[in-house]
């Protein structure tokens, strides 16, 4: 082979291997805040509030009023882009129906590894993400998920939503034999998040 073709058949796999890479940059997952010139890449601290988390049961369902998670992205692009939960409470809980036993919810496992890409949240841990419920004589279960995935969807704010998430239920003194969680949180910080 000659020498020109050498180098013709080094600049088409030069020139495949620069698509490629490109092809892959081009499908990463971007974190921006829109300071009203365009995308700021952003990361650090995503805090998100729910007010209709829900754990769905064959015995009691039970719904808290008030929901906060704590997110750390730890880059504002990846594919995916990593970070971890670092703080998630449950509050105002209480059981539906005709009879509102108030309900104690304690997390359980913090921290949990979270993965974004594209627009869908997975959140991991190897005991279970998740918390005890305790609702008086009704309820007492500890509800966990080693993968939980939620997906979001950008606007004024973006909202990362889990839709019937399935919960281990074995360990407790009054466990259901069903269980779900279901919740839509909406970022409150920082202002203007959109995945990209």
């Amino acid at each position: 082979m000659k020498l020109t073709e050498k180098l013709a058949l080094a600049a088409i796999a030069a020139m495949a291997l620069m698509a490629f890479v490109g092809a892959g940059n081009a499908s990463a997952t971007q974190l921006c805040t829109d300071s009203g010139s365009g995308c700021t890449e952003y990361s650090g601290d995503i805090k998100g509030t729910s007010t209709n988390a829900t754990l769905t049961t064959n015995l009691v369902d039970v719904e808290c009023a008030h929901s906060a998670a704590t997110i750390n992205a730890f880059t504002s692009t990846g594919a995916p882009i990593l970070g971890e939960v670092t703080a998630l409470d449950f509050t105002k809980c209480q059981t539906e129906g005709l009879v509102h036993t108030p309900c104690v919810v304690t997390v359980k496992n913090l921290p949990y590894s979270a993965e974004l890409e594209g627009k869908t949240l997975t959140v991991t841990d190897e005991v279970g993400a998740g918390a005890k419920v305790v609702c008086g004589e009704v309820l007492s279960c500890e509800f966990l998920t080693k993968k939980a995935t939620l997906t979001i969807t950008n606007g004024s704010p973006t909202v990362a939503v889990a839709k019937e998430v399935e919960l281990s239920h074995e360990t407790g003194s009054i466990c259901p034999s069903i269980a779900r969680w279901d919740a839509t949180y909406s970022v409150v910080s920082p202002a203007g998040l959109t995945v990209l």
